[in-house]
């Protein structure tokens, strides 16, 4: 082993650039840059990299650190006084006044100030703001401040400063891992693993290739040593036990209010603590709450499941029921984000050593973009290597049509594609499918010859279908790709399971036929439903597989895969609908679109049914509706919706979608959600 590797400064080239473009402006004037980002994210090592660069333009380069106490005024103009003689030899004259001094000698010539460990700058910011900066508008004097901490607000908003540079640091991408990598002898395999356990956290990266380096790096125990190790870095910004335990159970939460993180505490915290934990570094405010960024929040999470194993199971079980019950009201964005949470609490249950999909490596999913014209290319160029591998693609199609399938959903209908790209957006893999309405199923029928008797009686029903109304994706393509040397094959088919099970938890239904031996397996383990056999050609079977999140909750999926299918009825939301249900949605549904028309009312099948006279059935949803006392778990939009669509009728379709400043798919979302709450709360109400 290489042990005399040493360690590459990779990435910063935007931020470095920046600098240099300042500096080799002639026109250029005093401006702040503002370096931020976890402890260990690399703000250091940048502010030294730019005071090189300056040092090769710029006359006078100081630099000062925050931890020395610039928290006043006149600690701020001693310490610049003092680094300004040290490294230059010029001494204020006596009599003079230290700030008129310090301002003359900055702007006399270029000048580049950096700080760091500017956590406690907020104390001097109106100072900064009122007697410094100003006085410098028209000097050459940049700024560079390095902290913990984002900007505040106050900057951010003050009409007189408005040359601010702002630079939030991440950690690297995967492709910079591999290069800092590259001067070591590790096996590929090695890097990948250190790449996955680092996430490209800077620290992280380099603390693991140091250990491996070193003697005690022969053992795989080293893996066990780091979330410690970096957990102690982390947290030195607060030694209170009180707001190590709020940290340790919000690692466990996408996201939490006081309320919900106290839910988890044997001691709540009080609003003060809450309010010391919301301002930590590492800590992003958000509408819905507090949340830790992601590779802290993973450290923590492993040092509390090493330590306390059976605590740290029991307290995963109630974040479970906790999500459940905030999944079900939550908006379409953050119901994805409790998906991927979830997924990823949860992914040791997940395959790790299946041929199409690896869940063991920490990957996560980037953020959802759409597809886009110029990924066809590179999904073409996928699809056809996927093709001389033999990897699944549907059989019910003919090999030769699947490139013009491709396309033609490309064309047509692109949002049954999902693109998996890389940091730089270039895409890694893809699944395509048809999203099943009155507009697509001509173009299944055309590749898909045996659709209508796949899908039988619900054919009719969906070729009157409106687009937007559509909740079931027919999957047909998938591939990936086969050429880049960063991730193994089935590690991008796990980020591209992940990505689509996040994309259906909000109330979606999917299905998928395979005779792939390997695919249907793995189908099985991921909670796929089979609902029968298919005969192609007269000869050749294939499985339908279906996963539908429109009758079933995420949670009980997610119980279902875990193997705890009894506790999850125990524990599942009194509103999923259940067999021994009085109403289910399409029951409710129908009611309400006649509540007001009592010979058609008496006549439905749930009427009969129930055997309650219609206009009892008709007081009890009106009740429901305008009393929000009896409405629990219908919220006051969800009946809202309800009045206008099915009572008031005063606006059609879009009209609503726009009064309650939502797209039509997500309006029709709302409502079939709303549905089903107003379902449970009748049975209820009626039993």
């Amino acid at each position: 082993m290489n042990v005399q590797f040493k360690r590459r400064i990779i990435g910063f080239e935007t931020e470095i650039k920046d600098v240099a473009d300042w500096l080799k402006d002639s026109e250029s004037k005093t401006e702040l840059f503002y370096i931020s980002g976890i402890g260990g994210i690399g703000k250091t090592t940048l502010l030294l990299e730019m005071a090189k660069v300056a040092r090769g333009y710029a006359p006078c380069v100081l630099w000062l650190d925050g931890e020395v106490g610039l928290t006043t005024s006149g600690a701020f103009l001693t310490t610049l006084g003092m680094s300004l003689e040290t490294e230059y030899g010029r001494k204020r004259e006596d009599g003079t006044v230290l700030l008129s001094y310090l301002l003359s000698e900055l702007s006399r010539q270029r000048t580049v100030l950096l700080i760091d460990n500017c956590e406690n700058m907020n104390l001097l910011e109106g100072w900064l703001l009122s007697s410094f900066l100003p006085k410098l508008q028209s000097a050459n004097v940049l700024l560079i401040c390095a902290s913990r901490k984002e900007l505040s607000l106050k900057w951010q908003t003050n009409p007189s400063w408005s040359r601010i540079k702002k630079l939030p640091l991440d950690g690297f991408t995967r492709s910079q891992v591999h290069h800092y990598l590259a001067g070591t002898e590790f096996s590929e395999e090695r890097k990948k693993k250190i790449a996955d356990m680092t996430e490209g956290h800077p620290l992280a990266l380099a603390l693991a290739v140091d250990l491996l380096l070193s003697s005690q790096g022969k053992s795989e125990g080293m893996w066990r040593e780091l979330p410690s190790l970096l957990s102690a870095e982390f947290l030195r910004e607060t030694a209170s036990p009180t707001l190590y335990n709020g940290l340790t159970m919000l690692s466990l939460l996408p996201v939490a209010d006081q309320g919900m993180l106290n839910a988890l505490l044997e001691y709540p915290l009080e609003e003060c603590d809450f309010n010391r934990l919301a301002s930590l570094s590492f800590i992003r405010a958000t509408q819905h709450g507090v949340s830790l960024h992601h590779v802290v929040a993973r450290l923590l999470r492993e040092e509390f499941a090493r330590k306390h194993p059976v605590q740290f199971q029991l307290v995963r079980s109630k974040v479970l029921h906790l999500l459940a019950e905030r999944f079900q009201l939550a908006d379409h964005e953050l119901q994805m984000r409790l998906a991927a949470h979830t997924l990823e609490l949860f992914r040791e249950f997940l395959p790790t050593t299946h041929a199409y999909a690896s869940f063991g490596s920490a990957l996560r999913p980037g953020k959802r973009e759409e597809f886009r014209p110029g990924d066809l290319s590179s999904l073409l160029h996928f699809l056809i290597a996927s093709l001389k591998k033999n990897d699944w693609q549907s059989e019910l199609v003919n090999a030769a049509d699947y490139p013009a399938l491709l396309e033609d959903i490309a064309q047509s209908f692109p949002e049954g594609l999902l693109v998996v790209r890389d940091d730089l957006g270039n895409p890694l893999a893809f699944s395509a499918g048809i999203w099943l309405h009155t507009e697509s199923l001509p173009l299944l029928e055309r590749y898909v010859p045996q659709c209508k008797a796949i899908l039988r009686q619900e054919y009719a029903a969906l070729s009157r279908l409106p687009k937007e109304m559509s909740d079931t994706l027919f999957v047909l393509l998938s591939a990936v790709d086969p050429e880049q040397s960063l991730y193994r094959a089935e590690e991008l088919g796990a980020l591209l399971m992940q990505q689509w099970l996040i994309d259906m938890a909000s109330g979606l239904r999917g299905l998928v036929a395979s005779g792939d031996g390997q695919l249907n397996v793995l189908l099985s383990e991921l909670g796929f439903i089979e609902l029968g056999k298919i005969t192609v050609s007269g000869k050749r079977e294939l499985t339908l597989w279906e996963l539908d999140f429109r009758q079933a909750t995420f949670n009980k999926w997610v119980y279902r895969i875990i193997g705890q299918e009894g506790a999850a009825m125990k524990t599942s939301l009194p509103y999923e609908d259940q067999p021994n249900r009085l109403i289910n949605r399409n029951d409710m549904r129908s009611i309400l679109e006649h509540l007001l028309e009592p010979e058609l009312l008496a006549k439905l099948p749930v009427i009969q049914r129930l055997g309650i006279p219609p206009k009892n059935v008709r007081t009890a949803v009106l009740d429901i509706l305008n009393d929000a006392s009896l409405a629990e778990p219908l919220t006051q939009i969800q009946r809202e919706l309800l009045l206008e669509s099915y009572i008031r009728k005063q606006q059609n379709k879009n009209e609503l979608a726009a009064f309650f400043h939502m797209s039509r798919s997500t309006f029709y979302r709302h409502t079939r959600l709303a549905e089903t709450h107003l379902a449970f709360v009748l049975s209820q109400k009626l039993h």
